[in-house]
């Protein structure tokens, strides 16, 4: 089959689950070093501003529970493909014990997505002490810096986005991220019910600034961000990870502080 299409591509277009630099030429191009210089990530996970047009509104539609995909068809990779497709980003939150492939987390990174905390394992924290919570992003951070070889995102979504008991005082120096808008893809919204919870907002200008949740394990996420992400596109939005999204509007996140909107 290599032989055939592409002569210059054929020893590495089949290595789906290796990040080779040749995945980012799929569209004819080397875009991955001059889309917006995301690529630059000099602040480790959190790409600062670069990728954000001028004259855009601004969301953060972000992803739940990675690394998920284990091969290249799967739904982390479809919603990837299409935030590029569409010279977009997202924050992803992955969760330490759950990353299948470290090359996922790499191949986010090295496209510009935020990549981000969701602690070790997944528990809801508000009924921990304050040393299991800190060990609980403490574990994650180490694991998503060795993927990255960089200092990934300081900001962590809340498991079930419980921010209660100790979290706040334990995770002082951590911004908490909750959403604005839940997409509800989690409790088996399907495709278009994701998509037009996503509509709506644009429409009643809810969507601009918000911290929108989604989870990047699910065909019907994907499928959705196939379709609403031109969709936002074509109505003057663009999705940012929620670090650009802080810059572009002078925000600071504070540590400690639970987050929905910026």
């Amino acid at each position: 089959q290599n032989n055939g299409w592409d002569w210059n591509q054929n020893n590495d277009w089949n290595n789906w689950g290796q990040q080779n630099n040749d995945w980012n030429n799929w569209g004819g191009q080397q875009q991955n070093n001059d889309w917006n210089n995301q690529n630059n990530n000099n602040n480790g996970g959190q790409p600062q501003g670069g990728g954000v047009q001028a004259g855009k509104k601004l969301c953060a539609i972000s992803f739940d529970d990675g690394a998920s995909a284990t091969s290249r068809q799967d739904p982390a990779y479809r919603i990837m493909d299409a935030l590029i497709k569409n010279n977009m980003t997202a924050t992803f939150f992955y969760v330490g014990d759950w990353i299948k492939t470290n090359e996922q987390v790499k191949f986010a990174y090295q496209n510009g997505m935020e990549v981000a905390n969701h602690t070790k394992s997944h528990q809801s924290l508000g009924s921990l002490g304050s040393q299991q919570i800190r060990s609980e992003w403490e574990q994650c951070n180490s694991k998503l810096k060795g993927i990255i070889g960089a200092e990934p995102s300081h900001l962590m979504r809340l498991p079930y986005l419980d921010g209660g008991g100790q979290v706040k005082s334990a995770l002082y120096d951590v911004p908490l991220i909750s959403c604005a808008i839940d997409t509800q893809d989690w409790d088996n919204a399907s495709k278009d019910q994701i998509v037009n919870t996503i509509k709506q907002a644009a429409q009643n200008g809810s969507l601009e600034g918000a911290i929108v949740l989604c989870h990047e394990n699910y065909a019907t996420t994907a499928a959705a961000m196939e379709e609403v992400l031109p969709w936002l596109a074509q109505n003057g939005y663009q999705n940012v990870n929620i670090s650009d999204l802080a810059a572009a509007k002078g925000k600071t996140l504070a540590g400690g502080q639970i987050h929905t909107r910026v």
